[in-house]
């Protein structure tokens, strides 16, 4: 849930890829007129412990490790 001036960005995967476009997504409003700020809100992966790991390292992310499917509807289970 947003408060309506962000838009929660949910990514599978945290290594090498995953870091480029959670960089990607902190700094897409320095070279984009958005209308809402991207905010990193989940973070999927097969590894629970690099999954927690990578999340922290990602602008808080919440981490939804092995197991649980993450959707455009911004819902995990």
């Amino acid at each position: 849930m947003t408060d309506g001036t962000t838009l929660g960005v949910g990514m599978v995967g945290y290594a090498f890829m995953g870091a480029a476009h959670s960089q990607a997504w902190r700094s897409a409003g320095r070279f984009f007129d958005l209308p809402l700020q991207p905010d990193m809100a989940v973070l999927c992966g097969r590894n629970a412990e690099a999954t927690t790991a990578a999340a922290r390292r990602m602008a808080g992310a919440t981490p939804r490790p092995t197991g649980r499917r993450c959707s455009a509807a911004t819902t995990c289970s």
